[in-house]
């Protein structure tokens, strides 16, 4: 068999096979979107008001613990108390130390679960809008334009393929201007 023999069977084979319909890929900006979502703002304002009730805790823990610290250096520099009762007022000193690294680690992890509770049905709600334009719009896949570290995953695509103003429109939210900081910061 000749090389052109060889070429023609190669053209005929791929030319019969049948064509494959395009995929069609869409993308957003998903932290922008959910940043404009006013149900953001309520897990916001709910999520600080959580988190000055901790602090508020985490002060009063440590306020309780510099009063305990100062009755024993006063009854330590003026000898007011035997080497047993210091003995125990380091111990318990000890323990209020150990317990407020415990409480303001306690409150990271209580944070995080209070972010991610508050968080579900927002996501939900917008990942069935993702899913509703996606369908409409004839998309098979839709991507996220940014990470959480805000590094741009696509670099570049067709603007006709963004669909952020559609999922704007299907959440009932109006679509911004070019400033992408919705606190205006």
């Amino acid at each position: 068999m000749n090389y052109k023999s060889l070429i023609f069977i190669c053209l005929a084979f791929f030319s019969a096979m049948p064509t494959q319909a395009q995929v069609k890929i869409g993308y957003t900006n998903v932290e922008l979107v959910l940043a404009y979502m006013p149900e953001s703002k309520s897990v916001e304002q709910t999520l600080s008001t959580f988190q000055q009730k901790l602090q508020q805790q985490l002060e009063a823990k440590q306020k309780y613990a510099r009063t305990k610290l100062e009755e024993y250096v006063e009854k330590r520099d003026k000898n007011l108390a035997s080497p047993e009762q210091m003995g125990v007022m380091e111990n318990d000193l000890q323990k209020l130390d150990t317990e407020i690294t415990a409480f303001a680690s306690d409150s990271e992890q209580k944070m995080m679960a209070k972010r991610e509770e508050l968080l579900v049905p927002i996501l939900e709600k917008l990942q069935n809008a993702i899913e509703a334009v996606a369908k409409d719009s004839g998309y098979v896949y839709i991507l996220n334009q940014t990470t959480s570290s805000g590094v741009s995953t696509i670099l570049f695509g067709p603007e006709e393929n963004d669909i952020t103003e559609p999922l704007f429109k299907k959440l009932g939210i109006p679509m911004p201007s070019q400033n992408p900081n919705p606190g205006g910061n």
